[in-house]
Protein backbone atom coordinates (compact mmCIF):
# COMPACT_ATOMS: atom_id res chain seq x y z
CA UNK A 1 0.00 0.00 0.00
CA UNK A 2 2.97 2.47 0.76
CA UNK A 3 4.69 1.59 -2.19
CA UNK A 4 1.51 1.98 -4.55
CA UNK A 5 0.75 5.54 -3.01
CA UNK A 6 4.68 6.45 -3.61
CA UNK A 7 4.13 5.70 -7.38
CA UNK A 8 1.50 7.47 -7.54
CA UNK A 9 2.70 10.57 -6.10
CA UNK A 10 5.80 10.10 -8.18
CA UNK A 11 2.99 10.24 -11.22
CA UNK A 12 1.36 13.36 -10.40
CA UNK A 13 4.64 15.10 -9.36
CA UNK A 14 5.84 14.22 -12.63
CA UNK A 15 2.67 15.14 -14.66
CA UNK A 16 2.23 18.55 -12.91
CA UNK A 17 5.80 19.26 -13.68
CA UNK A 18 5.53 18.75 -17.21
CA UNK A 19 2.22 20.97 -17.41
CA UNK A 20 3.85 23.06 -15.84
CA UNK A 21 7.19 23.52 -17.97
CA UNK A 22 4.77 24.24 -21.21
CA UNK A 23 3.91 27.68 -21.86
CA UNK A 24 1.31 28.81 -23.35
CA UNK A 25 1.43 29.78 -26.81
CA UNK A 26 0.42 33.41 -27.94
CA UNK A 27 -2.52 33.33 -30.39
CA UNK A 28 -2.12 33.60 -34.08
CA UNK A 29 -2.00 37.57 -35.64
CA UNK A 30 -4.70 37.66 -37.97
CA UNK A 31 -2.83 39.86 -40.88
CA UNK A 32 -4.57 41.23 -43.96
CA UNK A 33 -3.37 41.50 -47.53
CA UNK A 34 -3.08 44.50 -49.36
CA UNK A 35 -2.48 44.49 -53.13
CA UNK A 36 -0.65 47.49 -55.64
CA UNK A 37 -0.26 47.02 -59.51
CA UNK A 38 3.20 45.88 -58.56
CA UNK A 39 2.39 43.09 -55.79
CA UNK A 40 0.34 41.49 -52.67
CA UNK A 41 1.82 42.91 -49.33
CA UNK A 42 1.02 41.38 -45.94
CA UNK A 43 -0.34 44.29 -43.55
CA UNK A 44 0.01 43.56 -39.70
CA UNK A 45 -0.68 46.06 -37.31
CA UNK A 46 0.74 49.28 -38.66
CA UNK A 47 3.54 47.38 -40.46
CA UNK A 48 3.33 46.66 -44.20
CA UNK A 49 5.28 43.57 -45.54
CA UNK A 50 6.65 43.35 -49.34
CA UNK A 51 7.75 40.22 -50.96
CA UNK A 52 11.19 39.76 -51.47
CA UNK A 53 11.60 36.27 -52.81
CA UNK A 54 10.61 32.55 -53.02
CA UNK A 55 12.51 30.49 -50.32
CA UNK A 56 13.76 26.87 -51.93
CA UNK A 57 14.13 25.80 -47.79
CA UNK A 58 11.36 25.53 -45.14
CA UNK A 59 14.46 25.84 -42.53
CA UNK A 60 14.70 29.39 -42.99
CA UNK A 61 11.11 29.68 -41.18
CA UNK A 62 10.66 30.36 -37.23
CA UNK A 63 7.34 30.26 -35.04
CA UNK A 64 4.64 30.49 -36.69
CA UNK A 65 2.93 34.07 -35.82
CA UNK A 66 -0.28 34.77 -37.67
CA UNK A 67 -2.67 33.77 -40.71
CA UNK A 68 -3.29 35.91 -43.65
CA UNK A 69 -7.23 37.04 -44.47
CA UNK A 70 -8.48 34.66 -41.74
CA UNK A 71 -7.59 31.45 -43.90
CA UNK A 72 -6.24 28.16 -41.80
CA UNK A 73 -3.48 27.31 -44.54
CA UNK A 74 -1.86 30.63 -45.43
CA UNK A 75 0.28 30.83 -42.32
CA UNK A 76 2.85 33.34 -41.68
CA UNK A 77 6.31 32.71 -39.60
CA UNK A 78 9.11 34.03 -38.39
CA UNK A 79 12.19 34.28 -40.10
CA UNK A 80 14.56 32.64 -38.28
CA UNK A 81 17.46 34.86 -37.51
CA UNK A 82 15.49 38.11 -37.73
CA UNK A 83 13.60 40.53 -36.41
CA UNK A 84 9.56 39.68 -37.26
CA UNK A 85 9.77 43.53 -37.07
CA UNK A 86 12.01 43.14 -40.52
CA UNK A 87 11.43 40.03 -42.46
CA UNK A 88 8.57 37.10 -42.08
CA UNK A 89 7.59 34.17 -44.20
CA UNK A 90 4.85 33.21 -45.61
CA UNK A 91 3.49 29.62 -46.19
CA UNK A 92 0.82 30.06 -49.14
CA UNK A 93 -1.38 27.35 -49.17
CA UNK A 94 0.00 25.29 -52.18
CA UNK A 95 2.77 24.71 -49.79
CA UNK A 96 5.08 27.45 -51.48
CA UNK A 97 7.31 29.75 -49.17
CA UNK A 98 7.90 33.08 -49.97
CA UNK A 99 10.22 36.12 -47.53
CA UNK A 100 8.67 38.92 -46.67
CA UNK A 101 10.73 42.38 -45.60
CA UNK A 102 8.67 45.13 -44.14
CA UNK A 103 8.50 48.12 -46.79
CA UNK A 104 10.50 50.31 -44.74
CA UNK A 105 13.73 47.86 -44.19
CA UNK A 106 16.64 48.98 -46.53
CA UNK A 107 19.67 46.49 -44.14
CA UNK A 108 19.58 43.61 -46.50
CA UNK A 109 22.06 41.16 -45.18
CA UNK A 110 24.81 40.83 -48.38
CA UNK A 111 23.58 37.27 -49.96
CA UNK A 112 20.22 37.85 -50.34
CA UNK A 113 18.82 38.84 -53.67
CA UNK A 114 15.29 39.91 -54.78
CA UNK A 115 13.61 38.23 -57.28
CA UNK A 116 11.28 41.56 -58.14
CA UNK A 117 13.21 44.30 -60.01
CA UNK A 118 10.92 46.75 -58.11
CA UNK A 119 12.67 45.52 -54.78
CA UNK A 120 16.60 46.03 -55.43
Amino acid sequence: MRRTFFIFMIVVLAISLCSCSKSKQEPLADMTTSTTDDYEAIVWGDKTYVPYGALSAYGDRGHQIGIVDGVENHKVYECKGYSSDEWIVAALPHDAAMLYREIDVTDIPNDWQSEYEWNQ
